[in-house]
């Protein structure tokens, strides 16, 4: 039965059904997005200090010189519902065990952000560890384990199974595009030719940090 199923993905593969292939792959590694990770805050009220954060919104662009991950998950303890907290990271392309680290543009940086309650707002993460592997049979994936502190204290700690899917990633980047802008490298700029000239932009919304 298995050698038949084999077959029948060495076929789809041969005749351009290349997607089919790889899904198939991927149901043999036991591989869907999932993301479980808990939030500590022993700074909030006795109830909020340890919250369980679950969510299959687990992507990543891995394309470019650097791979970026997106979460979104719903209120503690539930698999769905409205968003209410928000993770997004950037990272080294490899896969590697790389330290947090804002003044390191090699570094993994990133934020929380939580959209409801009291501590609604946005912390940048500032020390741990990020560890992405790749998966066997599913180059579409990554697994990654984490544990990261934020600058008030908070710390998130966890495990998730990402997919390679850069237009999820872009959505949350053209939502969040201030937050986002201020925890990428930044590029040195060149020195112009010319006499500068000023010129008028409109600056970016600022991000609005946790209380």
């Amino acid at each position: 039965m298995l050698t038949d199923m084999w077959r029948g993905a060495g076929r789809d593969w041969r005749c351009g059904g290349g997607t089919v292939a790889l899904g198939f792959l991927a149901l043999l590694s036991g591989c869907t997005r999932k993301a479980e990770f808990t939030l500590r805050q022993p700074f909030a009220p006795p109830a909020q200090q340890n919250l369980k954060l679950l969510s299959d919104s687990s992507f990543c662009a891995l394309e470019g010189e650097r791979a970026t991950y997106a979460f979104s998950f719903p209120l503690p303890g539930s698999e769905a519902g409205p968003r209410a907290f928000v993770v997004y990271l950037t990272a080294p392309p490899r896969p590697a065990k790389v330290a947090a680290d804002p003044a390191d543009p090699l570094g993994v940086r990133g934020f929380l952000i939580q959209e409801v309650g009291a501590l609604a707002g946005r912390c940048d993460f500032v020390h741990g560890t990020l560890e992405v592997r790749s998966v066997p049979m599913a180059p579409r994936f990554r697994r990654l384990s984490l544990r990261l502190q934020t600058e008030d204290g908070a710390e998130l700690v966890g495990h998730a199974v990402v997919e390679n899917l850069p237009r999820a990633v872009q959505t949350m980047e053209r939502e969040f595009p201030a937050d986002v802008a201020s925890v990428l490298p930044t590029q040195p700029e060149e020195e112009p030719e010319g006499p500068a000239e000023s010129v008028a932009a409109d600056s970016p919304a600022e991000p609005t940090p946790r209380p």
